[in-house]
């Protein structure tokens, strides 16, 4: 075990040598990933509005169909979305798209997202919709706690320490060795 692995496991985590550690993909950069194009965060939000069926997804989301449908058949493919056959009465059968659990667990990210907008993007007293809890009414907020119920509140307080899936940084290139702009490389 590494002396940093050990330090984190003893208690209190030390900062740790970013560049001796090789991440990627990590986790956040996945999340991400899974999260993109804009399109699809979007589709997601109307998701957790309510909106199931296909045109409604077109006209809320303002998305051309093609787009939409391969939005769609990715986040089906990724596990978020769950797609299920509806026949209204008198009308061929249709599909519809319902959040599965993995796509339930992103809504205190949705909530995150709307708060730091409202904090740092809407004009106050501009914002187009509020998160209300159902049953009381009140305004829903994010709240960042560890394991142990400790609430965060600034990014020093959180350290990112390597995880079990991180692997050692492959050495340093020797400094004569140089990549093109085409991405080749090239002796300096």
């Amino acid at each position: 075990m590494s002396d940093e692995a050990e330090a984190a496991t003893a208690g209190h985590p030390q900062r740790w040598q970013r560049d001796a550690w090789d991440i990627e993909p990590d986790s956040i950069n996945l999340a991400l990933r899974s999260l993109s194009p804009r399109t699809t965060g979007v589709i997601i939000r109307e998701a957790f509005y309510g909106t199931r069926r296909f045109d409604d997804f077109e006209r809320h989301c303002g998305i051309s169909p093609s787009v939409l449908s391969a939005r769609l058949r990715d986040l089906v493919a990724d596990g978020i979305l769950e797609k299920t056959r509806y026949r209204a009465p008198g009308a061929r059968g249709r599909d519809e798209y319902r959040l599965t659990d993995k796509g339930r667990s992103l809504l205190p990210v949705l909530i995150a997202l709307n708060d730091w907008a409202e904090r740092w993007i809407v004009p106050d007293g501009a914002a187009t919709t509020s998160l209300l809890h159902q049953e009381c009414g009140s305004p829903v907020r994010t709240a960042v706690t560890c394991t142990s119920g400790h609430e965060i509140t600034a990014p020093g307080q959180v350290v990112a320490t390597p995880g079990p899936g991180a692997r050692p940084a492959p050495a340093p290139r020797p400094p004569s060795a140089s990549v093109s702009a085409t991405g080749s490389e090239s002796e300096s």
